[in-house]
């Protein structure tokens, strides 16, 4: 089988998740990649496609695959793959891009639900996984900070934080485009602010400085969000991944799917109000054995089923049937 993969055209973040899975399809047997950018010419793509012969093409998001492209994409023999990696949260733009596509795959159901309600029938859930070369545990790293957060400073994310500040003495690094004018009222003594965004591999190392991994959700209504139905995010999260397979602990704010992904309690920690969350820190910061296996647990779990290529396999399985 021969698969063009058209990269995302997004930098930072998307530039990893291209290379994972141009690599991962590289490892599935009896498959052949090509790559290229989704802001080459038409001519270029159609003299690219006449060449290679492509099975199916493939890409993520496609907000940089010009009109005129996915008009010409649409008539060919070939099949079309979309996996929407920003739902719920921009589905007013996915649902421009879905119908030029035969199968499209997103990483939260209720935004599957949404499309399928509109029509659309050839709609699979897939979250994102993560990749066990770059999240691993390093036993040579200590632990230098009690909690750990790495992600934008939204609303309910700087309200945990806050609270955590406020309620605890624990040591807190936080990673992203965060300010302490974000804490206007609160000591920030025992913050540490890295204020920017982090590479994966730094991503990793931060996690595995920490005693406590926490992991927090966007809100669905956020302002900046392109979710006119406002449709309710169910599904888990790529860090969720990342930070399991590093096998360091991770305490993350519930949502409906985190059952179907890891066993609460035994492979991942969750809380769903501010007490949980409180108590949770409190009750897993004196028990490091505890925290060990949970963590372990994890890692297990992500190992045996949540990677890029488990993902990569899922999608090659559906599209053959």
């Amino acid at each position: 089988m021969r698969i063009l993969y058209v990269f995302s055209g997004y930098p930072r973040i998307y530039h990893f998740f291209d290379q994972c899975i141009l690599r991962e399809l590289s490892n599935l047997p009896n498959i052949e990649v090509k790559a290229c950018q989704p802001s080459c010419e038409l001519s270029t793509f159609q003299s690219m496609c006449t060449k290679f012969q492509p099975h199916i093409v493939f890409t993520m998001l496609g907000d940089f695959l010009p009109r005129y492209t996915l008009e010409w994409i649409k008539q060919q023999s070939f099949y079309s793959l979309l996996w929407l990696t920003e739902d719920p949260y921009f589905t007013d733009r996915s649902i421009n891009i879905i119908p030029y596509f035969d199968f499209v795959f997103s990483i939260d159901s209720g935004a599957v639900d949404y499309y399928k309600k509109l029509g659309y029938q050839s709609i699979y859930h897939l979250p994102l996984g993560t990749d066990p070369t770059v999240y691993f545990p390093k036993p040579d790293i200590q632990k230098t900070n009690d909690i750990c957060f790495i992600g934008h400073s939204y609303p309910e994310r700087i309200r945990l934080i806050s609270l955590l500040l406020k309620e605890t003495p624990y040591k807190i690094q936080v990673i992203g485009k965060w300010k302490r004018a974000l804490f206007p009222k609160i000591s920030t003594k025992n913050l540490n602010l890295i204020h920017h965004w982090v590479y994966p591999q730094k991503a990793a190392d931060y996690y595995l400085k920490s005693k406590i991994v926490l992991n927090t959700y966007r809100s669905y209504n956020y302002k900046v969000n392109q979710n006119g139905a406002n449709i309710i995010n169910r599904s888990v999260n790529n860090r969720t991944f990342d930070i399991a397979s590093c096998g360091t602990f991770q305490l993350t704010q519930w949502i409906d799917e985190l059952s179907q992904n890891f066993e609460d309690g035994k492979e991942i920690v969750s809380f769903k109000t501010d007490d949980d969350l409180i108590n949770e820190v409190n009750n897993y910061l004196s028990n490091t054995e505890e925290r060990e296996l949970i963590s372990n647990g994890g890692r297990k779990r992500v190992l045996s089923q949540h990677t890029f290529l488990h993902r990569l396999n899922k999608m090659m399985e559906i599209v053959k049937k």
